[in-house]
């Protein structure tokens, strides 16, 4: 990847800053003005069982893979600290002082505040200049003086360790992004913190401004619109177009706009922490989401929910692999082994092994073809996402039987034996979920199709307009806990991966690739070296640069045995509520 200073002309330049000064105004305006809380919560389903064909003969050989290395957590830190420019110009305090360049994941809010302030001051008159200062001065006193708490805030999967080609860049929502953070700071004992508004990064509120956007405007809006009352028909007497309704052009509208809203926002909040946003002194940078050293918020944090995070960490391809790639027949165990533990006498502990047992062999026992599961809509191209998201209108075969078929679809043309099969016991996690996802999804599907026949004529000829479908409504309504609630899940599991999976013995994931890191020092131009041999993560050299102040690399352990992995978060959030 290019720098920025070397891949855009003075046009685009100035196009780049003004957009990253203004989208850093709207993100500042938007996070300081309000937090709000939102939750992500699932319902664990079990998958439906497929008939099982006759087995093949042979089982497909897996296909090599072959990939250009992605671009590892030391290598983008290094890189865009050999920027020539940043997108925000230098402040003036750190004129004459090294400095180092960083992205959004190193650049306060402060600074940003401090950047724009000094770009608009010489367009004031000199007579206000005093003024600008004062109100400069304040604002730094409320920057110090509010906090906000880490349970409110998300962050971006590459600011926690991720490399580019990890899990938790691909599978990742506003909603869900949140989900995985907060389970990595209760796990790191870091509940309780509270971060002062000039010292969370931009990434962080770039991550939690969409995080808010999601759950009070999209999420509210596709609900809205399932509840409309009919509206009539724009083009009504017109053969060809007659089937066309208000509620239909909103539908289109929100589904556009949400599709829209997704990419948007991974797209400016990849970008944040991809390229280099402003120059700052190694103190400035250590202030990066360093939480306040006198404020805190007790939490009440559930036992099932601390017990679940202290087994999570954050996947990463090369060293721990996600939960979504485990076996059913190491969940089932888990979850027996915790049984076990929670049982009071050893008779209760001989009976949860014996079922546990029996259940592991009539898991071993059913042979599913794996293959005829169809993909997971996460894993569709973007081809496929747009079919997917505006076929479902068609009527009949929109919704769940094109996404069906999309999904099977892109199985052959992976080269998948559509009929290879597995015991149920080798099915994974992801597999399980997908087929609990379409089961559910396909039952709607039948539900709305079937009902709204049942119904009978009652908009017909444009009549009854106001009437709300209560087939409809039902509908929109069963449909929140499969969207909002097994989807984040979802992509939650297939994020995170079991701490005794981590190669690395410490039980930290991706994440150790930013406690390892190197931060380059002020003033070079040439990264800082990796320690030899090492492709992955930075040197341990003591002397280096702390990456922050109040950073733990130590997870919070746990004596007991692993709970098994359950959906949820904690309701209520410290200032939010």
């Amino acid at each position: 990847m290019k720098s920025v200073g070397s891949s855009m002309g003075p046009r685009q330049s100035k196009g780049k800053i003004w957009f990253v000064r203004a989208t850093a105004v709207a993100t500042l305006t938007a996070f300081s003005a309000s937090v709000m809380s939102a939750n992500g919560s699932a319902a664990v389903l079990n998958p439906a069982l497929v008939p099982a064909p006759i087995p093949v003969a042979e089982k497909t050989k897996p296909k090599p893979q072959t990939r250009k290395p992605a671009e590892t957590y030391q290598e983008r830190i290094d890189r865009i600290a050999q920027s020539p420019r940043s997108m925000l110009p230098t402040l003036e305090e750190n004129e004459g002082q090294p400095t180092v360049c960083v992205s959004g994941e190193f650049t306060t809010l402060r600074v940003v505040y401090d950047s724009l302030f000094e770009s608009v001051l010489p367009s004031l008159p000199k007579q206000l200049h005093q003024n600008a200062y004062a109100a400069r001065a304040a604002a730094h006193r409320d920057m110090d003086r509010l906090n906000v708490s880490t349970l409110a805030i998300s962050d971006h999967p590459m600011a926690l360790g991720a490399d580019r080609d990890d899990p938790s860049l691909t599978y990742r929502g506003a909603i869900s992004q949140w989900m995985v953070v907060q389970l990595l700071k209760i796990r790191d004992g870091k509940e309780a913190e509270a971060i002062p508004l000039g010292n969370i990064t931009l990434a962080q509120a770039v991550e939690t401004v969409w995080l808010y956007f999601f759950a009070t405007i999209f999420t509210p809006a596709k609900i809205g619109v399932g509840l409309t009352p009919y509206l009539g028909r724009p083009f009504e007497g017109t053969d060809a177009l007659n089937s066309v309704t208000y509620n239909l052009i909103l539908q289109l509208m929100v589904q556009g706009s949400t599709m829209a809203g997704q990419s948007l926002y991974q797209s400016i909040s990849n970008a944040i922490v991809s390229q280099c946003i402003a120059r700052v002194t190694e103190e400035q940078r250590a202030e990066a989401g360093r939480p306040s050293d006198t404020v805190t918020y007790p939490v009440n944090i559930p036992a099932i929910v601390r017990e679940t995070a202290n087994q999570l960490a954050l996947a990463d391809n090369d060293d721990c692999s996600a939960v979504g790639n485990v076996p059913l027949s190491r969940i089932v165990t888990r979850t027996g082994d915790y049984a076990q533990n929670l049982a009071q006498t050893p008779q209760e502990k001989k009976a949860i092994a014996a079922e546990t047992k029996k259940i592991l062999a009539s898991l071993r026992g059913a042979q599913v073809p794996h293959n005829l599961i169809p993909a997971d809509p996460s894993d569709f191209t973007q081809a496929e996402s747009l079919i997917s998201t505006f076929g479902g209108i068609i009527p009949v075969i929109g919704g769940a039987p094109i996404d069906i078929i999309l999904g099977l679809s892109h199985n052959l043309g992976q080269g998948d034996d559509m009929f290879e099969m597995v015991p149920l016991s080798d099915l994974t996690v992801t597999k399980s979920l997908t087929a609990a996802y379409f089961t559910y999804y396909l039952s709607l599907h039948l539900f709305t199709t079937i009902g709204g026949l049942l119904e009978g004529q009652v908009l017909t000829n444009g009549q009854e307009v106001g009437y709300l479908s209560p087939i409809r409504a039902l509908t929109t309504l069963a449909n929140i806990p499969l969207t909002y609630g097994l989807v984040n899940y979802h992509n939650v599991v297939r994020s995170m991966c079991f701490v005794e999976d981590d190669t690395n013995g410490n039980g930290r994931g991706a994440q150790n690739n930013r406690d390892r890191a190197t931060l380059p020092s002020a003033s070079t131009t040439t990264p800082t070296a990796a320690r030899p041999g090492s492709t992955r993560q930075g040197s341990n050299n003591p002397a280096s640069p702390t990456r922050r102040a109040g950073a733990s690399s130590t997870p919070s352990t746990s004596s007991s045995t692993p709970a098994p992995l359950v959906p949820g978060l904690p309701i209520r959030i410290p200032g939010v509520n």
